[in-house]
């Protein structure tokens, strides 16, 4: 371990450093980047994850809808969003669904400005420029896309109860890595917060935090952590996740009873979400790139400091509990490790590398040079593709060396361009994201961005000049809250640009598609008591609709029995009735193929399936749609009478006539 500066004692002592600017102006510098983040990434709320998660919030609110739907009362036994539904109900309960989860992102998006920021700034405070260090380190979490094995991102544009505990995880992260002496119980607070609304997370984070005190305490002055306050740490974590786990796990059944454990790891593991449990199905250049934030973290290394040892100390716990879960999950082929999900903490090791990646950036800025500006530019650009990152990662590894050989300055430029060419000529033959082009892009506009940035950076130290600027910020976000109030009937509704502001901040509960447009119609005209079979993709049907929904791939349980029930409606659907085994390696082999048989069905085929599935109304492709299957039997002597078309998709109601003949039929069978 090299020598630490332990500077000034008010690191441990709970006195915080001072700030480069004050309180306000830092949250209007948040507003600045959120209004940004609307502009940039949008907001698709109702969509997504959403579309199977909020069913359990809207039967929570009002069990009688989504009373008859399996895949909702399924959680009755075994719930482990008991906590986010209840603090989501809360919000929601009061303002709204649409307005309550708008309001649960943004603080959910503040709280992971204001846990990085912190930790950012405490990390290079004597770099001269901290403040510019949280701006650097939060942007960058905002844009990685780059390296996402678990197929976790470090922030979506929607309100998930997994980004809402990451969001308090940063809080309390930051919490003990800043300022240990007060920052042990302040983090407890936030683990159990965060244990409430995730449980899996809440507890992966509360033992990366006892690890790291654990580590803090054996390197003593280096971390200036003692062992009485690592203890507190460890009991206060480790006590702090055991509410949320009771509210969350403890009222639930046992979660691999109803199947034999290879039919549930088959099931859960390799069926249900394999994309985000099992390491060896995530492509080689999301493994290379999110090794490359290592490596860039690794190149930011410099000047020791508490603070930096203990962040560093945290990011190599991570590593090495990820590295112990890779065991367990490919060699041991753990169930319950496996369905932990803890390649989560795979994202929360991106965060910290960024946060000392985004040191470096600001220090390679503030060199003045033009290559050094340049390399800044393009390792924030990179992190929006796996071999962009990894590309330019080996370009700035070698350029790094070649500075630390103390090799000439045009030796140096020799060494960069040579890297950069072989790079460009490599993505342009192997990345199908064509990330030779943002590169590109970049060294072309070396000469703009300099200038571009002395006008920011003089602007932006005039708060006037700030406040402007977060008011344009907000002006595509504002429109799109305006598209959202316009009456559907009205004409300008149909616009192709209040249709683009819409989908693009769906700050609104406003449909966009065809499914969501048939779902809401449903929603009008049909009984509350109408129950639906549907194609298996599509996610938001069940959503919109506040209908029943017998089946829907995405929407799956987690605990044996609900799996096996949902297995069997899933081979049902697709009129495939394989082991196991057999139809994982069907549906992995050609998903798209295997769904696809369920629009190849004729009607009398959906009629007897939406029997058997206890369903009176079919969703299917309307008729002369591409991909629909053309019955020659008269619309008459048809099982299906159709209500309702919206584009590729039309809702049917099975006869009356017809509805009890096949449902004797369905019981002689039984």
């Amino acid at each position: 371990m090299p020598n630490v500066e332990h500077g000034p004692r008010n690191d441990v002592s709970g006195q915080r450093p001072p700030a480069s600017a004050s309180e306000p102006a830092r949250w209007l510098e948040y507003c600045l980047i959120l209004g940004l983040y609307f502009t940039l990434r949008g907001y698709h709320s109702l969509d997504g994850d959403q579309a199977y998660r909020l069913p359990l919030l809207l039967h929570r609110l009002d069990p009688a809808i989504y009373a008859a739907d399996p895949f909702v009362r399924a959680f009755d036994t075994f719930n482990p969003h008991r906590g986010s539904l209840m603090v989501l109900g809360w919000v929601t309960g009061l303002l709204g669904l649409a307005a309550g989860l708008l309001g649960v992102f943004i603080m959910m998006f503040l709280a992971t400005c204001q846990g990085i920021d912190r930790m950012a700034r405490q990390n290079w405070t004597g770099l001269g420029s901290a403040a510019w260090v949280g701006w650097v380190a939060i942007s960058l979490v905002l844009m990685a896309r780059a390296g996402n094995i678990g197929t976790n991102h470090l922030f979506e544009a929607m309100v998930l109860d997994r980004l809402m505990a990451l969001a308090l995880g940063w809080l309390a992260l930051a919490a003990v890595v800043s300022q240990p002496e007060l920052g042990w119980w302040r983090a407890a607070i936030g683990l159990a917060l965060a244990a409430v609304v995730h449980p899996s997370l809440g507890l992966q984070l509360a033992l990366l935090v006892m690890g790291s005190w654990t580590v803090w305490a054996l390197l003593g002055d280096w971390a200036s952590v003692r062992w009485t306050l690592a203890l507190r740490g460890v009991i206060a974590a480790g006590l702090s996740v055991l509410p949320g786990l009771a509210l969350n796990l403890a009222p639930g059944g046992s979660l691999l009873q109803g199947l034999p454990p290879a039919d549930f790891w088959t099931l859960a593991v390799e069926l249900q979400s394999p994309q985000h449990m099992l390491p060896h199905l995530w492509r080689m250049p999301q493994w290379l790139a999110w090794g490359a934030y290592v490596v860039l973290a690794a190149l930011a290394l410099g000047r020791w400091t508490p603070a930096r040892v203990r962040l560093v100390t945290m990011l190599t716990v991570t590593l090495v509990g990820l590295g112990a879960a890779w065991i367990a999950i490919e060699w041991l082929h753990q169930p319950r490790i496996t369905v932990f999900q803890p390649f989560r903490m795979a994202t929360v090791a991106r965060g910290l590398a960024l946060v000392l990646v985004a040191g470096r950036l600001v220090e390679l800025w503030h060199r003045g040079a033009w290559l050094a500006r340049v390399r800044s530019v393009l390792i924030a650009v990179a992190l929006a593709g796996d071999w962009m990152l990894v590309i330019v990662t080996i370009v700035e590894a070698g350029t790094t060396l070649a500075e630390a050989w103390e090799v000439s300055r045009r030796g140096s430029h020799l060494v960069f361009a040579g890297l950069i060419v072989w790079g460009l000529c490599f993505l342009a033959r192997h990345d199908t994201e064509s990330g030779h082009w943002p590169i590109l892009v970049v060294l072309i506009g070396d000469l703009t961005v300099p200038v571009c940035w002395r006008v920011v950076y003089s602007r932006f130290r005039d708060q006037a000049a700030l406040r402007w600027v977060t008011v344009l910020a907000w002006v595509v976000p504002t429109l799109a809250l305006c598209a959202g109030l316009i009456p559907a009937d009205h004409p300008a509704a149909r616009s192709s640009l209040v249709r683009g502001l819409i989908a693009r901040c769906r700050f609104a509960a406003v449909p966009i598609d065809d499914i969501e447009r048939l779902a809401a119609w449903c929603r009008a005209h049909t009984p509350d008591s109408a129950r639906f079979i549907g194609p298996p993709g599509p996610k938001t049907f069940r959503l919109w609709s506040r209908r029943s929904l017998a089946f829907n791939r995405a929407g799956s349980p987690y605990h044996a029995a609900g799996l096996a029930d949902w297995f069997a409606r899933f081979q049902d659907h697709v009129d495939v009735h394989d082991s196991p085994e057999v139809f994982v390696q069907k549906y992995l082999s050609g998903r798209h193929e295997l769904e696809a048989r369920y629009d190849e069905l004729s009607d009398e085929k959906r009629a007897e399936l939406a029997v058997r599935q206890g369903a009176d109304h079919v969703i299917a492709l309307a008729p002369g749609a591409p991909g629909s299957r053309q019955d020659s039997t008269s619309d008459r002597d048809r099982p299906l009478l159709l209500l309702h078309r919206e584009g590729r998709f039309a809702v049917y109601r099975i006869r009356p006539e017809m509805l009890s003949q096949l449902q004797g039929q369905d019981q002689r069978q039984r």
